[in-house]
């Protein structure tokens, strides 16, 4: 009897801790990408902007007009890191200037 009782609390532990699979784990950095936010106080440009990356084809772009109630506005994922950029409207360039962008930086673009 005395063994089966040291049996019993020898084989307790195991009991418990059942069938475990193992443990999953996921990591994750930061993207490697910064975004753009276009602004503009008078609320001209209403057809949007051309802008160019890189200067690789360009894609239409929302302007926002400042002002207390606008947030966060449109803003357009591109890559991190130094960029040209070019933001022209029905053909006259408004700004064009080499930018370094951070990972997960948004930079707003004031338009004249």
């Amino acid at each position: 009897m005395k063994k089966y009782v040291l049996l019993l609390f020898a084989l307790f532990p195991f009991l418990f801790t059942g069938c475990k699979v193992g443990s999953t784990t996921e990591s994750r950095g930061l993207e490697n990408e910064s975004y753009l936010q276009f602004v503009q106080g008078q609320g001209k440009y209403s057809e949007g902007v051309d802008v160019y990356v890189d200067n690789i084809a360009p894609f239409k772009a929302k302007v926002n007009k400042v002002d207390s109630r606008t947030v966060k506005g449109n803003v357009y994922t591109i890559q991190s890191g130094t960029r040209h950029l070019k933001v022209v409207y029905k053909g006259q360039t408004l700004y064009e200037k080499d930018v370094f962008l951070s990972s997960q930086e948004t930079r707003r673009i004031q338009l004249p």
